[in-house]
């Protein structure tokens, strides 16, 4: 009979030996990335739903389900004013869907949180049917700032947003990887995701959540890593186009030239800021998404509105003149699409609620995906 062996090691197929090896990368890049894969699918599913989680966590911002923050009138903006007056005026406001609160910003009022993201401000939260203010607070230094902050840069300041996108990149070898070495062939898919009594619990649970979860994961870690190498992608995308602004890290403001003499600050008050939002829905009719007062009396109002014709940037001369439409669909290159359409995707903002579920749960599944992997290896190894 002839022997399958060559020496004293047993012969192995190279089927076998490929096999192996993407074990020992899908294994080793497991263990090296367990926490921060873990922490990255805990924080991203938490950000899936960020005004829902924001309005458990915070009772007493709750308004009625009818109450649309849109329809800024000049009673909601001196209610913020009034109460944020000590920390200087107010400055923006962010408006959501309806069954949530206004929330207007002050100006900067200390610098950025461990030196991530934007400065910080104080924002006030405001009923849209009474009038009345809800609740303040400081935008940077909660639990959902640190979400963000954990999520977009692992709490590194200065690298984290690289690091962050190198971790998708590893995450989707690894998901690769993953399903390479389960693969059964096409006619023994559904035999190969069946229970498994002899493999365990913990095993089972890690092999089939890991194959149905896996395209989401992938597409989650690619989006991601696009998000965090803006200015890489887009040259890809649009060779010699103009560079994506980077949204995640600081506001979108121009500019200021050096050679235009200072200008007194400006005191505005509510009714300025309804005439304002009313001058900029004649011009272009639609629903306020951001609102961003000028900074002087020579300055323009920034809102940012969503029309028929889709989302524009709104000009509006504080002393008067010609009302200014830019719509971002016609001016955005084809790289600045492209990034909205990946941050959107990432954050599961478009794709509607089966995407959101998926993202949701994709994220927590890899965090016990990280664990579990361990988990089997060292139950194994003591066996051994």
């Amino acid at each position: 009979m002839a022997s399958v062996t060559s020496g004293t090691r047993p012969y192995i197929s190279p089927k076998a030996k490929a096999r192996q090896v993407w074990l020992f990368v899908h294994r080793w890049l497991g263990i090296a990335l367990l926490i921060p894969m873990a922490l990255l699918g805990v924080t991203g599913s938490v950000l899936v739903w960020p005004e829902d989680t924001e309005l458990f966590l915070n009772p007493q911002r709750a308004v009625a389900a009818e109450a649309d923050p849109a329809l800024i009138e000049a009673r909601h903006v001196d209610s913020a004013i009034a109460g944020l007056a000590e920390y200087g005026p107010v400055t923006a406001a962010l408006i959501g869907e309806p069954g949530y609160p206004m929330m207007f910003g002050t100006a900067p009022v200390g610098p950025p949180n461990m030196g991530l993201g934007p400065p910080t401000r104080m924002a006030a939260y405001v009923d849209p049917v009474s009038g009345e203010m809800l609740d303040t607070k400081r935008s940077t230094g909660d639990f959902m700032w640190f979400m963000h902050a954990i999520h977009g840069h692992l709490l590194l300041s200065g690298v984290g947003r690289p690091v962050v996108g190198f971790m998708g990149l590893f995450l989707i070898v690894s998901a690769v990887t993953g399903l390479v070495i389960w693969w059964p062939g096409r006619r023994k898919i559904l035999a190969a995701l069946k229970w498994r009594k002899w493999e365990g619990k913990m095993l089972n649970i890690h092999r089939q959540s890991g194959v149905l979860l896996s395209v989401v994961l992938i597409v989650e870690a690619f989006t991601g890593a696009w998000i965090s190498f803006p200015t890489f992608f887009a040259a890809i995308v649009e060779p010699g186009g103009t560079e994506v602004v980077d949204e995640h890290d600081a506001p979108r403001v121009a500019a200021p030239q050096p050679s235009s003499p200072p200008s007194a600050p400006v005191i505005l008050s509510g009714a300025q800021w309804e005439n304002a939002l009313a001058r900029a829905q004649s011009t272009y009719p639609g629903r306020p998404a951001s609102i961003q007062a000028p900074a002087n009396a020579t300055g323009n109002w920034q809102l940012m509105i969503i029309g028929e014709q889709g989302p524009a940037e709104v000009l509006v001369p504080h002393a008067g003149g010609e009302v200014v439409v830019d719509l971002r669909n016609d001016s955005a290159g084809t790289a600045t699409k492209v990034a909205y359409a990946m941050d959107g995707i990432h954050a599961a903002s478009i794709g509607g609620p089966i995407w959101q579920w998926l993202t949701f749960l994709s994220g927590f599944f890899l965090a016990f995906l990280s664990v579990s992997g361990i988990y089997v290896w060292l139950k194994r190894k003591l066996k051994r």
